[in-house]
């Protein structure tokens, strides 16, 4: 189609040329100092053109040759940051592939080739980039020094470009960098086992970066790593709220960080403090508050505890059996000393769950702790010869009914009560 446009191109030239030029009855006349020189104007028009296509063409091939050593630079300068990249491609590369030591040589390599950078502006971050390749590489060799002093070279790269004041460049891309490294340097220090270290590098993330999700986890191991479940409580629910974490390893994480939380208390006015900071949720989870309940029994605040399993044994009936269970194994740890106000929940809750043994058997020591001993005698007796329910739990109530024997004077009866008990491991 093409060959067919410039054939109808060339006919129409080729008309328009017969037309204008066949007559050639022109006269173009040239006068210098008595001198006269009389050519066709045909000729005199080719001429003028062909000067023309001769001087232009003069003119570009001067540029050309003017413009060579420049194409020739810009063409070497290319060939070297093809080179650059190259090297970069092939460190990344053979760090992906687990080969540290090659990645390392390749790292070095960019590292000669970016000296010869036209562009100075981007050379700080080049070599930037090259180091941290150079040092994560050097951390999987488990090479601390080198790894440390690639971190050095990388973080004065950073800060020369910072300095040098420019707009575009390395310079707006330095922050990124260096919030990179800061992460990198908290990672190598929890793989070093030193959280404090990495949590000193965590604090030196601005406000924007520490709420990332790579900066939650590590501040997550760092706490944990620490033994700081409070501060790690922080870093699981920030994890949770951007999705980072599965709902269900979330819930499991946040319920074991609590429960450490709760094992820091020292005393029970410690306790009561550090439940009261838990989340609401998190108080409402069976497991926390049987464990709750349990620190504060060791502590001797059994009013306390009481005090807070009273509006959980309310909510009971909708609760799994299991966690009604540890429900009513806790309760039962703090008994003694029961309330009034514990027989109707208590008595409703024993109502509605007659075959779990663990119920009935909360059930007998609190009708036995406020010598209701009509009520309890049965379900006591129901207790003790219960294999599901754990030996303390038999034991108290052998004790409970040798105590009922002693109430009616009958000896022997305790005496084997007694005896029955104390065979319980």
């Amino acid at each position: 189609m093409k060959l067919v446009v410039w054939l109808v191109l060339l006919f129409v030239v080729a008309v328009v040329a017969a037309m204008t030029l066949g007559a050639n009855d022109g006269l173009a006349s040239f006068y210098w100092r008595g001198w006269r020189l009389d050519v066709s104007l045909n000729f005199f028009i080719l001429a003028l053109l062909g000067a023309f296509i001769g001087l232009s063409t003069s003119v570009r091939l001067a540029r050309w040759l003017i413009g060579l050593p420049g194409r020739a630079k810009a063409w070497r300068t290319e060939r070297r940051e093809q080179a650059l990249q190259s090297a970069q491609r092939q460190a990344l590369l053979e760090l992906y592939a687990a080969r540290y030591s090659r990645a390392v040589k390749a790292a070095g390599r960019a590292q000669d080739l970016v000296q010869d950078l036209a562009e100075r502006s981007s050379m700080a971050e080049t070599q930037a980039v090259n180091h941290l390749l150079a040092a994560i590489s050097m951390h999987r060799l488990q090479d601390r020094t080198g790894r440390d002093e690639q971190a050095r070279l990388a973080q004065a790269c950073m800060d020369s470009a910072g300095a040098s004041g420019q707009s575009g460049g390395a310079y707006a891309r330095a922050p990124s960098a260096a919030e990179g490294l800061i992460l990198l340097r908290a990672e190598w220090a929890l793989d070093d086992h030193d959280a404090s270290t990495a949590l000193s590098h965590l604090a030196q993330l601005p406000p924007g970066a520490a709420r990332r999700i790579q900066a939650q986890r590590l501040r997550l191991q760092a706490h944990r790593m620490a033994n700081q479940p409070a501060e790690a409580l922080k870093a699981v629910r920030q994890l949770a709220k951007h999705q980072a974490l599965k709902p269900d390893a979330a819930k499991s994480l946040i319920r074991s960080l609590a429960l450490g939380v709760l094992d820091t208390a020292r005393d029970s006015q410690g306790l009561q403090r550090l439940w009261l900071e838990l989340e609401r949720e998190d108080r409402q989870d069976i497991t926390v508050l049987s464990h709750a309940v349990r620190c504060a029994a060791s502590f001797g605040d059994a009013e306390w505890a009481r005090r807070v399993l009273h509006l959980a044994l309310e909510t009971a009936t909708a609760l799994e059996p299991e966690q009604r269970y540890l429900l009513a194994y806790n309760a039962w740890r703090v008994v003694k000393g029961i309330e009034p106000g514990w027989l109707g929940s208590v008595e409703n809750l024993a109502a509605s769950h007659p075959r779990e043994a663990m119920v009935q058997a909360l059930a007998a020591a609190v009708y036995a702790e406020r010598q209701l001993w009509g009520k309890a005698q049965p379900l006591l007796e129901q207790t003790v010869y219960s294999e599901a329910l754990p030996s303390d739990v038999r034991r108290d109530a052998w004790c409970r009914l040798a105590q009922l024997a002693l109430n009616k004077d009958d000896a022997q009866t305790a005496q084997s009560c007694f005896r029955r008990a104390a065979e319980l491991d």
